[in-house]
């Protein structure tokens, strides 16, 4: 694996946020990553008329899936964990008080993960790539410790199970360059954070795509092109004890399927491009079952919760509405909304369950439906630029849209409160618009920007539910950004060779909120106004 050099943070260490934007099988990932532009050979939105969705005489193409693309960075209860990989170090922020300290890791810590962990505690994990092992930091009162624990060789990517035990290395291929068919990424490591197991090296299905953890932390899963393969995790040691077939057809391409897992583990539901057709499979019984919608379904998504999935037929603009476990046992129990005089592909479920925003951005379009899921109800709001990706808080009462970029604007977003059904604010930003981080008490929402070209960096605060917005300048790229809940501030991490990270006060809700950068981690790190170099 090769480490930049270059720069103090090297792709992968803390998420980045240029997007990755998912098109589906039929699209080509390579050329849309990271560019929000395409051409389908149809009227373009410009600084005059939007495009009328009935002017579209050709079929769309597929919705892209960015929102998975804007992960939050490593942050833990109060610090925020930056990884060297050419040091070997990990630097570790107070939040509140901007105290820098670095331990020592392993050989080049590069992938870094939080910890589940009690109140008195803040646990961060690292995968350091050149010893191909992990050490999990834990600071408390008390100080720091550190312990190490042996994985596979090639590891990128950390899940954590619930209760904070058990943590799972696997390899993610999208985060390999030009990988052989022959690699397929099969290794998984299962480590015992409290130590009770060793490390235990398991083999899964062909290039796993997702793993993730039952609720009860008992067992494992993942999503691979052979399947899902099951984990049990209790007894001498973690096991593989089954893999399940997600298809009677055995060549088909996995590249056209998205997958997911009820939060208990019971079930898989399996959405095809160009298909109809929802798949449940039984993880337990292996059983199947298919719920035949109107049409071929552009999205799919799960709430949280795991009590109902959303299914959007586009061609249709209709969703359907599935509960579960019950649509397994009755697969033609379904509720069914038609948003009348809508294009709507994408749908992203609000954490709380209750509500699911509703869009496409396969064309311009310059609104969004808001949809009560336990009424079937909905609404449309109005915007003022063609939408790229939605982003409601937990509770649902507000959200943040990324728009496309126009002729006269890099980007822009709109602060949009969708419970009070008031206007949208929307902003135009100097740069294209990179990521966005919501914080868990709903009244926050950060949103970066990158121009490398005219060297334009910066960061947005919006404040819900006043809709104020206050930009803050940054002296070098931003990679990252995420917000410390229990010190009430953002943080946004750059480019420099000697390691940035900007903190933003978020407790003012006058006026702009401090900014204070420190730069030089393991240099006796200074602290700077927010957009000095």
């Amino acid at each position: 694996m090769r480490l930049d050099r270059r720069a103090w943070f090297a792709p992968g260490i803390l998420c980045l946020l240029v997007p990755l934007v998912h098109c589906g099988a039929s699209s080509d990932e390579a050329s849309a990553a990271g560019d929000y532009s395409y051409d389908t050979g149809t009227p373009r939105y410009d600084s005059g008329s939007p495009v009328s969705d009935a002017s579209i005489d050709t079929a769309p193409p597929p919705e892209r899936e960015v929102e998975s693309s804007y992960r939050s960075p490593v942050a833990t209860g109060r610090y925020v964990w930056v990884a060297n990989p050419n040091s070997g170090r990990v630097a570790y922020v107070d939040a509140t008080t901007l105290d820098v300290k670095v331990v020592e890791a392993g050989n080049g810590p590069t992938y870094l993960a939080a910890v589940p962990s009690p109140p008195d505690a803040d646990v961060a994990i690292v995968l350091n790539v050149l010893s191909d092992d992990a050490t999990m930091l834990r600071k408390t009162a008390s100080g720091l410790t550190a312990k190490t624990f042996k994985t596979h060789h090639g590891a990128n990517a950390w899940q954590m199970s619930p209760d904070g035990r058990w943590a799972i290395a696997w390899t993610d291929a999208k985060g390999v360059f030009k990988a052989d068919k022959t690699e397929g990424f099969q290794d998984l490591t299962v480590v015992d954070l409290t130590d009770k197991v060793p490390p235990t090296i398991l083999a899964v299905g062909y290039r796993p795509v997702a793993v993730g953890f039952t609720g009860d932390s008992q067992k494992a899963w993942a999503v691979t092109q052979d399947g899902v393969t099951k984990i049990e995790l209790l007894g001498a040691s973690p096991r593989v004890t089954k893999n399940v077939s997600i298809s009677d057809k055995p060549l088909e391409d996995p590249g056209t399927r998205d997958v997911s897992i009820t939060p208990d583990g019971s079930w898989a539901l399996i959405r095809r491009d160009g298909d109809s057709n929802i798949g449940l499979v039984s993880l337990v019984t292996d059983a199947r079952v298919s719920v035949a919608l109107s049409g071929p379904v552009t999205d799919l998504d799960l709430a949280e919760d795991g009590k109902r999935a959303i299914a959007v037929v586009r061609d249709k603009s209709e969703v359907a509405i599935l509960p579960l476990p019950e649509i397994a046992t009755k697969p033609t129990a379904f509720t069914t909304v038609t948003v009348t005089g809508e294009m709507i592909g994408s749908v992203s479920i609000a954490k709380n369950g209750l509500s699911a925003v509703l869009y496409t951005n396969a064309v311009p379009t310059e609104r969004f439906t808001v949809l009560d899921l336990a009424a079937g109800t909905y609404r449309i709001q109005k915007l003022y630029s063609p939408v790229l990706a939605v982003f409601p808080t937990e509770d649902a009462q507000s959200a943040i849209v990324l728009h496309e970029k126009t002729a006269a604007r890099p980007g822009a977003f709109s602060v949009v409160p969708i419970a009070a059904g008031l206007p949208a604010k929307i902003v135009g930003t100097d740069a294209k618009p990179l990521g966005v981080a919501l914080a868990p008490s709903n009244d926050r929402a950060v949103i970066t920007e990158r121009d490398d070209v005219r060297k334009i960096y910066g960061a947005y605060v919006a404040k819900m539910p006043s809709l104020a917005v206050d930009r803050y300048a940054l002296a070098s790229p931003p990679i990252a950004a995420g917000i410390v809940a229990g010190a009430k501030r953002a943080y946004i991490a750059q480019e420099h060779p000697e390691g940035r990270i900007t903190f933003i006060d978020l407790t003012d809700t006058g006026g702009a909120g401090r900014a204070r950068t420190l730069t030089g981690f393991e240099l006796s790190a200074r602290i700077v106004d927010g957009s000095k170099p």
